[in-house]
């Protein structure tokens, strides 16, 4: 009887295979759970953005502010900038930005800030926008809905006190 055992070529070569069909097999499911949570991260990473603007504004002289200025909606893309647009508040100037944000897989589906639309932030803790030519009402919470671009259903929400500024995460 000639009994012959694997060699050691053939079991390494069975065992890359068997990895590399188990990382096909994972993969998969874990891109959808990464994608599914972008929004949930996005939410969370802007509402300490809002957070680090509202100090900022309340740190800084009589009329520094701050702006978080949308880029675009769809993917999400954000500038944080010390100052407020001088075409808005005569007192302040648009200083140099803070923080670059951008989220490939996020979208800004809904709320009254857009990409010609900016929070500004003010020295008293206040929030404010400019819609259609007019200063939106401080006493409100407005909410910002943020969706993953693989899945509509598992959006995530971030509502702004424009009143004290403060920022939850519903």
């Amino acid at each position: 009887m000639n009994e012959r055992g694997m060699t050691l070529l053939e079991v390494l070569a069975a065992v890359a295979l068997l990895a590399t069909a188990s990382a096909l097999f994972l993969i998969t499911p874990f891109r959808s759970y990464m994608h599914a949570r972008a929004a949930a991260d996005a939410a969370t990473t802007m509402a300490q953005d809002v957070a680090l603007l509202e100090r900022i504004a309340q740190n800084g002289g009589a009329n520094d502010g701050a702006t978080l200025q949308v880029d675009s909606v769809n993917p999400l893309v954000y500038d944080c900038y010390y100052g407020r647009p001088n075409a808005l508040d005569p007192n302040s100037t648009l200083g140099a930005p803070i923080v670059h944000r951008a989220f490939p897989d996020v979208a800004l589906s809904s709320g009254p800030i857009d990409a010609g639309t900016p929070l500004l932030f003010a020295d008293n803790g206040s929030v404010q926008y400019v819609s259609a030519g007019l200063w939106a009402d401080q006493h409100q919470t407005i909410e910002l809905t943020l969706t993953p671009s693989s899945d509509g259903g598992r959006s995530a929400k971030l509502d702004v006190d424009l009143f004290t500024g403060g920022v939850t995460l519903p």
